[in-house]
C-alpha cells in the first residue's frame, strides 16, 4: 500500500513500522543548564533518554518567534525560531547568567520577564561578540541561503522603531517600502538587522546540532507548521499579494460553540500563491526540512476550505471559501500536493473534528496520516460506542490527547458522562478518580493502537508517578483553546529533565507501555 502513495520515498525513509514518542512544547521543559524555559540543546538529553526508552519520535510544537505573545500558533515569522529558545549558556563567552536561574522555580513561565531578560542579554552579547560572528563563513552562508530571514530582520528594526504598534499603524513611507526608501531604512536600522541575522543564525546552528544529535540515537524529530501566520506578521508585511485583509479566519457557530470563533487571521490568496508557484510554501516547507524529519499540518482542513469572516465582523457574517464541495477538495488536492514536493518530510495532518469525508480521504489517496484521540474516536452516527485501538488505520498518528486537550486525567474528572462510557467500554467499574492503574492501560492500549504512530504529551506518562506532576490536575494542561488568559502556553515541568530521565519507576513503566 505504501509503495503506491505519492509519499512513498518518504515512507521509505521513515520506515512503514510502528513509532513510538512523546510530545512537549519546548517552552516547558527544563535542565540544570536552563535559563528561566526550556532551550534547544535541552533537546539532547531527552534525545538521550527517551532513545533508552525504545522511542524513537520527539514532537515539538512550533518553535517560531512569536514575539511578546508566548501561543506558538501566532508568529511574527513563518521561518524566523524563537530567540527565547537558545542555549545561553552555549554561546562561547557566555559567563554569568545567575540572573536566570531564578525565573525556573516559578509554577508557571514568567514569559514576559524571561524574554525581555533573554533579549537584553543577546543585545549585550551580539555588541560584544558580533564581529566574530559576521566574519564566520557559516555566517556568511546562511545569511545568502537565507534571504526571507534579511525581510525579517528588516520588519523586526520596523517594529521596533514604531514602537511595536502593527505595521498597518505605520507612517506611509515605512508601510509601503520602495526599493530606494528600503536601502536607506536599512542603512538607517544597519545595527538592528545585524542583530536580528546574528541571532538567527545563532539559534539555526543550534537546532542543528540536536537534528545531528537525534540522527545519531536514530529519533526523528517532528515539527508543526501552523497553517496561518499573524496579520502583523514580516510575511504579511513582505507579500501582501499572498493574503486578502478584508478577511479573516475563524470557525463558523455552531451546537458546540454558538458564537462561532475569530482567529484574527487573514485569509491567504491561493490564486496568487499558485501563480507564483508556491513559492512562499516552499520556502517555509524547505526551511523547516533543516530541523525536522516530520511535520505536523496544523488544522489541515484549512487546506480545502476556511470560514472568512469580512474585517470587523462576527464569525456569524462568515461563509466557506470556497463555498462549492468540489472546489474545496480540488484545492485541498492541488496544495497538499504541492507540500509533499517541497521536501523529504513526511506531513501529518491535523484532522479532529468532522471534516468533510473527501478531507482523510484525500489524506489517504496522499499518504498523509491522521490523528486519533480514543475519547473522539467513536462511532456517532450509530451507537456512539468508542472505536477500540486495534481498530485505528495505520496511516494514523494515536495520542491520548494534545496541548489543545486536558490531560486525561482531568478529562476523566470534568466528563464524568464520557468516563462512564469509557468505563463500560473497557468493563472497568467506574471510580470517580482515574486510577494509575487504568492509566498505565490507556497508555498501553494507546502504544498498541493499529496506527503506525503514537505519540503522546510526557506528562500523561509523568502522571504514572504522582511526584512527578503538579498536585493539581489542572496545572498539567497547556492550553484552553478560545481563551486569552496569562494561563495558556506558560506550562513548566515540575521537575527537571535530569530529575525525570533518571527517575527508575518511571522508565520502568514507559518500557512496559510501549513492549510488543
Amino acid at each position: 500500500m505504501i509503495g503506491k502513495l505519492p509519499t512513498s520515498k518518504i515512507w521509505e525513509k521513515i520506515g512503514a513500522t510502528h513509532h513510538h514518542g512523546i510530545l512537549i512544547p519546548l517552552l516547558s521543559i527544563w535542565t540544570e543548564k536552563s535559563s528561566g524555559n526550556g532551550e534547544f540543546l535541552d533537546l539532547i538529553p531527552l534525545i538521550d533518554w527517551i532513545s533508552s526508552l525504545g522511542m524513537d519520535v520527539l514532537q515539538l510544537l512550533p518553535l517560531n518567534d512569536t514575539g511578546e505573545d508566548p501561543s506558538p500558533y501566532n508568529a511574527l515569522s513563518s521561518t524566523a525560531l524563537h530567540p527565547i529558545y537558545l542555549s545561553l549558556h552555549a554561546l562561547p563567552g557566555t559567563q554569568d547568567l545567575k540572573r536566570f536561574k531564578s525565573f525556573c522555580s516559578s509554577k508557571r513561565i514568567d514569559y514576559g520577564s524571561v524574554l525581555s531578560e533573554k533579549l537584553l542579554f543577546l543585545r549585550a552579547y551580539i555588541k560584544t561578540h558580533g564581529e566574530k560572528i559576521f566574519n564566520d563563513p557559516a555566517y556568511s552562508s546562511f545569511t545568502e541561503k537565507s534571504p526571507h530571514l534579511k525581510d525579517d530582520a528588516l520588519f523586526k528594526a520596523l517594529l521596533k522603531k514604531n514602537g511595536d504598534k502593527i505595521w498597518i499603524k505605520w507612517p506611509d513611507e515605512e508601510k509601503h517600502l520602495t526599493k530606494t526608501h528600503r536601502k536607506a531604512i536599512e542603512k538607517e536600522l544597519f545595527s538592528e538587522i545585524q542583530f536580528h541575522l546574528a541571532v538567527q543564525f545563532l539559534c539555526h546552528m543550534q537546532l542543528l546540532q540536536v537534528k545531528a544529535h537525534a540522527e545519531k540515537k536514530n529519533v526523528f524529530l517532528k515539527g508543526d507548521i501552523p497553517i496561518l501566520v499573524s496579520r502583523n506578521s514580516a510575511d504579511v508585511y513582505t507579500h501582501r499579494e499572498f493574503f486578502n485583509d478584508a478577511y479573516t479566519v475563524g470557525s463558523p457557530p455552531n451546537a458546540f460553540d454558538p458564537p462561532g470563533q475569530n482567529w484574527h487571521f487573514p485569509l491567504y490568496n491561493w490564486s496568487a500563491m499558485e501563480h507564483n508557484h508556491f513559492e512562499w510554501w516552499k520556502n517555509r516547507i524547505q526551511v523547516a526540512a533543516n530541523y525536522f524529519h516530520i511535520y505536523r499540518v496544523d488544522h489541515i482542513l484549512g487546506f480545502f476550505r476556511v470560514w472568512a469572516i469580512p474585517f470587523g465582523k462576527t464569525p456569524a457574517d462568515g461563509h466557506f471559501e470556497p463555498s462549492d464541495q468540489g472546489l474545496m477538495e480540488a484545492q485541498g488536492k492541488r496544495l497538499l500536493s504541492a507540500l509533499i514536493s517541497f521536501s523529504d518530510m513526511l506531513p501529518i495532518g491535523e484532522d479532529l473534528g468532522k471534516p468533510p469525508p473527501f478531507v482523510r480521504q484525500t489524506m489517504q489517496e496522499l499518504g498523509i496520516p491522521g490523528i486519533k484521540i480514543f475519547r473522539r474516536n467513536r462511532r456517532w452516527d450509530t451507537d456512539k460506542s468508542f472505536i477500540p485501538f486495534e481498530e485505528f488505520p495505520p496511516l494514523s498518528i494515536s495520542s491520548i490527547s494534545t496541548h489543545d486537550l486536558e490531560p486525561i486525567s482531568l478529562w476523566w474528572k470534568n466528563f464524568p458522562d464520557e468516563a462512564k462510557d469509557f468505563a463500560a467500554f473497557k468493563k472497568w467499574e467506574y471510580e470517580k478518580d482515574l486510577s494509575k492503574h487504568h492509566l498505565f492501560e490507556i497508555l498501553q492500549d494507546n502504544h498498541h493502537s493499529g496506527s503506525l504512530f503514537h505519540v503522546d504529551l510526557l506528562q500523561e506518562f509523568l502522571a504514572l508517578i504522582p511526584e512527578l506532576t503538579w498536585e493539581n490536575l489542572e496545572d498539567e494542561q497547556i492550553n484552553i483553546p478560545g481563551t486569552c488568559n496569562p494561563f495558556n502556553w506558560t506550562y513548566r515541568y515540575k521537575h527537571s529533565v535530569e530529575k525525570i530521565a533518571s527517575h527508575s519507576k518511571l522508565k520502568e513503566l514507559m518500557k512496559q507501555c510501549i513492549q510488543k
